[in-house]
């Protein structure tokens, strides 16, 4: 089943009539938008996006990503001091380890950190009731689904002899690297052994995700 992303106000409040103060935004909403900024950077990350375009997790990998953004959102809800406790490091382990225990893929490019490191930044902006960067992301992933959405290709490369390549070779190889930079950039991936996501809570509260070998 495919989800639905839904913006809950596409603007930020206005300044009240007559130079009133304005009512920060409620944490119903806060939490809203945080979840949607969520949402929208899984559904926007190459690695995510080429496992689910060939359901690497199986046939309900769709639903794993749906599951995924709401485990994120869960990790920032039930850790305590959560805006000190989950950094960029923090978080990229997180996700790293859930690409390879349900996605069975292990990110070799830097894209985890990246994306980490957007969420984290987006979750301070949300709570500072800032939900502009969150409104142009759903924009623009609005109008990537009306011009019926984007793929992710990924290439292969296959080894051979270094010594025996031809200077023709190496010039064939930078016209290729030409054109590919217009295509969307393939990430480094590796699928990984099947594994299971085990949620672990420690003594002080915190949460662990360990990877479990399904037998």
């Amino acid at each position: 089943m495919a989800t639905t992303l839904r913006n809950s106000n596409s603007t930020n409040p206005k300044p009240a009539p007559g130079g009133g103060v304005t009512l920060p935004p409620s944490q119903e909403k806060i939490q809203q938008k945080f979840d949607l900024a969520i949402a929208l950077t899984l559904f926007t990350w190459p690695a995510l996006t080429l496992s689910v375009q060939n359901s690497w997790g199986g046939p309900n990998t769709a639903e794993k990503r749906d599951w995924f953004a709401g485990a994120i959102s869960d990790l920032f809800a039930a850790t305590p001091d959560a805006e000190t406790v989950i950094d960029v490091e923090y978080l990229e382990e997180f996700l790293l380890q859930v690409m390879n225990d349900e996605f069975e893929v292990n990110v070799e490019d830097e894209s985890g950190a990246e994306v980490a490191a957007k969420v984290v930044g987006l979750r301070k902006l949300c709570l500072q009731g800032d939900f502009d960067m969150v409104d142009e992301m759903y924009e623009k992933w609005r109008e990537r689904q009306a011009r019926g959405g984007e793929k992710v290709s990924f290439k292969q490369m296959q080894g051979g002899d270094e010594d025996e390549e031809s200077e023709s070779d190496e010039e064939e190889e930078d016209e290729d690297e030409d054109q590919d930079v217009e295509m969307v950039e393939a990430p480094e991936l590796v699928k990984a052994p099947e594994e299971k996501i085990v949620p672990k809570v420690d003594e002080e509260g915190f949460t662990e995700v360990v990877g479990k070998k399904r037998r």
